[in-house]
């Protein structure tokens, strides 16, 4: 059985420039953490909620925030999910 190729063969990063490379990436990155985001929210408990609510409200660092996320319990498996549905994705569109 042939492996299923990662995001990065199908959308063959490495017959691009330099410069979009970067640029695919940064797509990429922004799209898996918006993803993971919105499903880390949705299972969230109500004390999670409003802890993560409390950071958002006194503008808590970038750092700060990812350490918060990644105590979810889950959050390893929440963003498997995600970069797994989007490989899903591009590699339904590129076929």
């Amino acid at each position: 059985m042939k492996p299923t190729p990662s995001i990065l063969d199908a959308l063959e990063l490495d017959a691009l420039p330099a410069a979009e490379q970067e640029e695919v990436l940064m797509t990429l990155n922004d799209l898996i953490f918006r993803g993971s985001l919105v499903r880390l929210i949705e299972r969230m408990d109500a004390d999670q909620h409003d802890a993560f609510s409390a950071l958002l409200s006194r503008d808590a660092p970038e750092e700060e925030l990812n350490d918060f996320l990644k105590n979810i319990p889950g959050s390893e498996d929440v963003v498997k999910e995600t970069v797994d549905e989007l490989t899903s994705d591009i590699l339904s569109v590129i076929k």
